[in-house]
């Protein structure tokens, strides 16, 4: 996971014959499997995505960096 790129879910990939139609191997879109996946993503980008927290850090460290630079 490098971020930044789009990646196909699972159970929803293309056909490989370059069709307009989606396999979707788990049912309907609405289906219950459908949801969970969805669900999965969601728990797995905010327990595995440390970039905003990082940013926020990053913000921070810079600002009282700044401030005490033009105290002196």
């Amino acid at each position: 996971m490098s971020g930044g790129g789009t990646e196909t879910p699972v159970g929803c990939e293309a056909t490989p014959g370059g069709g307009d139609k989606k396999k979707d191997s788990l049912g309907t879109a609405g289906s219950p499997a459908h949801f969970i996946i969805k669900d999965l993503g969601e728990i797995h980008s905010r327990l595995l995505n440390h970039r905003p927290v990082v940013q926020g850090e990053t913000r921070y460290f810079v600002k009282e960096f700044e401030e005490k630079r033009d105290a002196l």
